[in-house]
């Protein structure tokens, strides 16, 4: 019994995985509707990693004597992201996956950074509700 239970947890893990998985631009007919889809997808979540930014910069704000460094550290993850996804872009040059690949590691880090802000500087260490929701 108990092999077969564990013969089932990889089977069982894919499962959870994909059904978590957000899959996009499947009608997307040809690779040039699936690269301006996924380009669109990419500026939603800038959008909403502009709002937690200026969520928490407004939160930190109403601490007149702390002074972060969030505008430089974003410049500097900005450039993270476009060395990075570029990298990733150049690796699967051979192919039209190259716009794909590329795209969805600019949305999965945005979201990433969405996250983190939102985590850093938008709760609270008690039950306080957050200042915006989980991304």
């Amino acid at each position: 019994m108990k092999s077969i239970q564990l013969a089932l947890l990889p089977l069982l893990c894919t499962i959870a995985t994909s059904s978590q998985a957000e899959i996009l631009c499947t009608t997307a007919k040809n690779t040039q509707e699936e690269a301006q889809c996924m380009a669109t997808e990419v500026s939603k979540a800038d959008k909403k990693l502009g709002t937690y930014l200026q969520a928490a910069k407004s939160r930190i704000g109403k601490t007149p004597d702390v002074k972060l460094n969030l505008d430089t550290a974003q410049k500097v993850w900005e450039q993270y992201r476009a060395a990075h996804c570029g990298d990733v872009y150049t690796y699967w040059a051979q192919g039209s996956v190259r716009y794909r690949q590329s795209a969805q590691c600019q949305l999965d880090l945005t979201q990433s950074r969405t996250h983190d802000v939102w985590q850093a500087y938008l709760t609270y260490a008690d039950s306080t509700p957050p200042v915006l929701p989980r991304p």
